[in-house]
């Protein structure tokens, strides 16, 4: 169980509580950082522009961004983007 309050607990929650090879908590790191950056600009460009973003749209731009960092951090990252953005936990091997 991880305390809502604590950042640091819920990325050790969620990149080492999938299990498997190290790469995979690597994959799963990159992910998590990708989701809490786009969360953060998007409440920020809600805030301070009064602009709000669609849960799916943002989905997309987390999509897009983990694909795009996944791709230049692992030079063995040789999933298409059409899959990722289909299923990306499928293309992981979780789905």
């Amino acid at each position: 169980m991880v305390l809502p309050f604590v950042a640091s607990y819920h990325f050790t929650q969620f990149g080492y509580g999938s299990g498997g090879p190290r790469v995979r908590h690597a994959f799963f790191s990159v992910i998590w950082f990708a989701n809490v950056w786009e969360i953060w600009k998007e409440r920020n460009n809600g805030i301070f522009n009064g602009k709000d973003c669609s849960i799916l749209r943002l989905v997309d731009k987390i999509k897009l961004l983990s694909f795009s960092w996944l791709n230049e951090k692992f030079v063995q990252f040789s999933l298409n983007y059409h899959g990722w953005w289909l299923s990306p936990l499928a293309m992981l091997g979780y789905g």
